[in-house]
This record gives C-alpha cells, structure tokens and sequence, in this order.
C-alpha cells in the first residue's frame, strides 16, 4: 500500500480495495492507517475475479490497475504505464516487468497454457528442467518478452494496467473461477477488441507465494480452475 500511494503521487487516482472476509484485523488497520482507501467489506469469501470486479463496477477513471496485496510498486512505474497507454490506443492490457525480491525477473509473460505446459510445470522436477529448456523458455516467453514491448498472450493477474472501457466491454472477470485462470480468460476476451503488451520500462517487486504449490486445497482449486479453462477454451495438449 505505501508504495502504492507514494507512485500514485499527482496521477488523479483513487484506491479501491476488498476486504476478503479476513479475520485477522486487516480492514480496521486500514480504516485507521489509509482512510482514502475505498474498502468494500465482504460477508462472505469471494473469488478472485469476483472481488476485482466489485471494484471495476464503481470505476469512472480511464485506466484501472488490477493488482495483488502483495506487490511493491517501484519508481516511476504508473506514470510510465500511463505514458504508455496513452500512447498506443489499441492497447487493452499492458503489465510491468515483475521481479523478485533480489531484482531477478520472475518469468510470468507467458503464452497460452497447454495440459503439456502444466504438467511440465507442476509434476517434473526441477533436476530435469534441463531436459524441457527449450519448451519452458519459449512459454515463459523468456527471449522475447522482457526487454520490449511485445504482444502477451497471458498477462499475469498479479499485475494488470488496463484501459477501463476495454475491460468493462468484456464485463470484467469470468466468475465461473475462484481462483487461477482467471487472467489468462480476460486477456483472451480482451484479445478479440484490443492488443495485451509488455512494458518492460516499468517495474514492481512481486513477493510471490505460489499457494498452489504448497497447500492440497489450492491444488484442488488450480485443477477445477483449469479444467474449466480448457472446457471453455478448448484443450491444447502441446
């Protein structure tokens, strides 16, 4: 949040957030420490896509930037994204390099998922990455998408600077998920009216948890996720 506000500087702005159902003290914190913070409390635990669009309904800016708890926003990053939007009208989503605490990229401009991506990605072990070097770096678009602005095919969620009339065309977030797979569904629907880009001039810091790696239930969750995915996408295997 600080980094948020600080980056935010003179862009005429506002800051809406969704408060999941926490129970930890997070919304009163909040309340006291950011009163411009627009906090929509939740009486029940909603999706990811359903929180963001209970913001995007009460949205009138041009742009709307979609992004994590858990996100530092580093200098100059929204004036630059603004910059470029404004530049390139046909342009529905764009995002930030995203890095890692250290300042190394995390790799999350990818293209879109096949059965065979995810199983490579979530059942063979690291000691054999060398084996599918080639497969892994071209979905993770690893040579192309990081040092200029390039069409994205899959957007990661965690950070999405987008153009507010593009994505309330789509009606926002497919509902139908809870959690993951969501982004890659918008950045399709937005697709069919808008291109989504790189912006490699901007940068946040991602303090990235990956849950579905470490809890069964989350597990359950990216699997039911992509399931619905692929149902309603079609099943590419390679």
């Amino acid at each position: 949040m600080p980094s948020l506000i600080k980056e935010l500087g003179n862009i005429k702005s506002e800051i809406l957030l969704v408060d999941n159902k926490s129970d930890d003290g997070s919304a009163q914190f909040i309340q006291d420490n950011y009163p411009e913070v627009i906090l929509t409390k939740n009486t029940k635990r909603c999706g990811y896509g359903t929180n963001h669009n209970k913001n995007l309904a009460k949205i009138t800016g041009k742009y709307v930037l979609f992004m994590n708890s858990d996100m530092i926003v580093l200098k100059d990053c929204l004036s630059t994204l603004v910059k470029f939007m404004d530049n390139n009208n046909d342009v529905g989503i764009c995002s930030a390099n995203v890095l890692n605490k250290d300042g190394t990229l995390q790799y999350l401009y990818k293209q879109y998922p096949s059965l065979f991506d995810l199983l490579l990605r979530r059942f063979v072990p690291k000691s054999c990455n060398g084996f599918f070097k080639k497969r892994l770096y071209y979905y993770e678009m690893r040579e192309t998408g990081y040092k200029t602005p390039v069409d994205i095919p899959f957007i990661s969620g965690c950070f999405m600077f987008c153009r507010t009339s593009v994505i309330k065309l789509v009606q926002g977030f497919d509902e139908s998920y809870f959690l993951y797979f969501e982004d890659v569904d918008l950045c399709r629907e937005v697709q069919k009216h808008a291109r989504t880009v790189s912006c490699p001039d901007a940068e946040v810091i991602h303090r990235w948890e990956r849950s579905a790696y470490k809890k069964f239930k989350w597990f359950i969750v990216f699997i039911k996720s992509a399931i619905h995915y692929f149902n309603k996408w079609g099943y590419n295997l390679y």
